[in-house]
């Protein structure tokens, strides 16, 4: 299946749940070459993922890596959205497990949940694996995320390397429009984020929930620039987090590049094709990425092996086709867990051919 590389999302369309799988799957067929994750398996079955939304671009990003990978090693792919409603997934899951798929992979909304699934789907035999947002409880076969702790570490002392070099020393006023505590993943980013910042007692950290909603991040971030007009930096952990600080700063002309005196600091978590453009525009200092297409593509190859009779490995996976290129596979009480590690988009590597977002645009098409 071909299609123009002109298509494009927008992000509005994303907000109002008008994106649907079918337009998501409407896009060249070019992917990565089947270099990008090696190995056999493969061969008929139905390859279930469990959604947990398509209204953000980096899901519908997500979604597609699944789909591409699965239909490359010759599954039928099928895909549920949960509209970011745990209980639906919850529903999601379980009628997914009724298909009797090859195997079946989530994303979860509630990192606890879906614990009573994995448990049933070990019991049926379907290989299960987790994207993203691990499970806090219970054990599937498979799980890819990055390491969300870190990551939030990573954005706190870019922060503070930044205002050290204004100041002179570590001081001045930061946002953390932190996400949906439900989340182990936004909850890890936010402890790692605020743990570094509480090591320096003259920065005043402003601590406020965005649930992950862009409106919200707008409304929030509006409400702390009115009460810190001189507010030296923000952080959010995820780009459609980011996209809302933005706005709030353009409203009150603060979107301002890295060699204006009145810059504000910003970093973010994702790498987007969007948050790209931002570090070229120099409106974000530094974005600590994480790849949802190789969560997708990574993930399905292991299950696909997995069902084909190959066990997951442990040790160091390997790969240069990804940015990170290297990223270990250990046995945790969740089952086995790669966790890629984070890493810094800034001026230096935006361009690489490898990050995500210039793999969606330049291989895939897709336009944000």
């Amino acid at each position: 299946m071909t299609t123009s590389p002109s298509t494009v999302f927008s992000r509005r369309s994303f907000g109002r749940g008008a994106l649907g799988l079918g337009a998501a799957a409407a896009l060249a067929a070019c992917g990565r070459s089947t270099s990008a994750a090696p190995g056999g398996g493969g061969g008929g079955g139905t390859a279930a993922y469990a959604n947990k939304g398509m209204n953000y671009f980096f899901f519908v990003v997500q979604s597609e890596a699944v789909k591409r990978k699965s239909e490359e090693l010759g599954h039928t792919f099928k895909t549920t959205d949960a509209k970011f409603d745990s209980s639906a997934q919850f529903d999601n899951w379980n009628s997914l497990l009724i298909a009797k798929p090859v195997f079946l992979i989530a994303d979860p909304i509630d990192s606890e949940g879906l614990a009573p699934l994995a448990q049933k789907a070990k019991t049926q035999k379907v290989p299960t694996g987790i994207i993203d947002t691990p499970l806090t409880k219970g054990e599937v076969d498979f799980t890819i995320a990055f390491d969300n702790l870190r990551g939030g570490e990573m954005a706190a002392e870019k922060i503070v390397e930044l205002l050290r070099k204004k100041y002179g020393s570590e001081k001045g006023t930061v946002l953390n429009g932190y996400g949906a505590l439900s989340s182990s993943a936004w909850r890890a980013r936010k402890e790692g984020f605020e743990g570094v910042l509480a090591k320096y007692p003259d920065i005043k950290l402003i601590s406020r929930p965005t649930e992950g909603d862009e409106a919200t991040a707008v409304s929030v971030t509006g409400a702390t620039l009115a009460e810190f007009p001189d507010l030296d930096a923000a952080h959010a952990p995820s780009d459609s987090i980011t996209r809302g600080v933005i706005t709030a700063l353009r409203s009150k002309n603060k979107a301002l590049p890295k060699d204006d005196p009145d810059h504000v600091f910003l970093t973010s978590i994702d790498g987007e094709p969007q948050s790209l453009q931002w570090i070229k525009d120099g409106l974000v200092d530094a974005e600590v990425s994480q790849d949802p297409v190789a969560y997708g593509e990574i993930c399905v190859q292991m299950l696909s092996d997995l069902a084909a009779g190959k066990p997951i490995p442990t040790g160091d996976y390997a790969n240069a086709a990804y940015y990170w290129e290297k990223a270990p596979i250990t046995s945790t009480p969740q089952g086995p867990s790669c966790v890629v590690p984070p890493f810094f988009i800034d001026e230096s590597n935006v361009d690489d051919p490898r990050q995500w977002g210039n793999v969606v645009v330049q291989k895939w098409g897709l336009k944000q």
